[in-house]
């Protein structure tokens, strides 16, 4: 019966199904990678990437900030991030799609397309630059609003509208509301003033980290520092936003990282 009980005591608790307790730091980084300064605005969420046990960074000791990522690789770290929400381990879904002679992203998209997150839109694209479209395209389908609640969505409704804001995405701009999404949820804040989302060019991996790490630590989350003025919102929740502290607000969003 001792031999039992101490048996049970040492086997550790389960994970939680779909849960965001699952989100947990596993590891503790201690300069892995030679080209992150504490003085980069990336730090923090390049740090919580290597915590979380989503990265562990490139094969010469590097993170790679300003590199560009592929579609694939993008693949990969969702695939990472929703089969640690749904298993408690980042590898446990998409390890059951793995199979001899696959590319590396194949298992996390296989899992993907499963779980209902991808489709086959991106095929012809997995060995390209992501474009950040492609990327609101798959990290605002890749956890549930209960786990990704949409903490900014007042705002960024009435920012939008006001045309003062995000004015680079348009109903004609590719996953337009995938990337609205991203900034409802705290996920982005733009590489500028305005909020600019910048859809047609590449991302950087060091900001995909902050969008990677925005998801999965609610500390990490954002909200878009713009003055709406005080005028009353119309119904249709539209407004004209003051362009006086744009200065200030750039400030502060370079402080917080912003996701360029």
């Amino acid at each position: 019966m001792l031999l039992a009980v101490s048996l049970l005591l040492t086997v550790p608790a389960l994970a939680a199904t779909d849960s965001t307790s699952n989100f947990t730091r596993s590891k503790t980084y201690s300069g892995e990678f030679s080209d992150l300064s504490e003085r980069s605005v990336f730090y923090d969420n390049v740090v919580a990437l290597y915590e979380y046990g989503l990265s562990v960074g490139k094969a010469d000791g590097t993170f790679g900030l300003q590199d560009s990522m592929t579609v694939g690789q993008i693949i990969i770290f969702a695939g990472r991030i929703r089969s640690l929400y749904r298993t408690g381990s980042a590898e446990a879904g998409p390890s059951g799609y793995a199979a001899e002679g696959q590319a590396a992203y194949v298992p996390y998209l296989r899992y993907l397309q499963a779980e209902g997150v991808l489709g086959s839109e991106l095929d012809g694209t997995y060995f390209s630059a992501a474009t950040r479209a492609q990327v609101a395209h798959v990290l605002a389908n890749t956890l549930p609003e209960t786990a990704l609640p949409p903490v900014n969505d007042a705002l960024v409704t009435q920012a939008y509208a006001s045309r003062k804001f995000i004015t680079d995405v348009t109903e004609y701009t590719p996953y337009y509301r995938d990337i609205l999404t991203l900034y409802r949820t705290g996920v982005s804040v733009g590489s500028d003033a305005a909020g600019s989302f910048l859809p047609d060019q590449p991302i950087t991996r060091g900001a995909a980290a902050a969008m990677l790490t925005r998801m999965v630590d609610p500390s990490l989350r954002a909200t878009p520092d713009w003055d709406l003025g005080k005028e009353s919102w119309s119904a249709q929740g539209a407004a004209m936003g003051r362009s006086g502290a744009l200065g200030d607000v750039y400030r502060r969003s370079r402080h917080c990282g912003g996701d360029r």
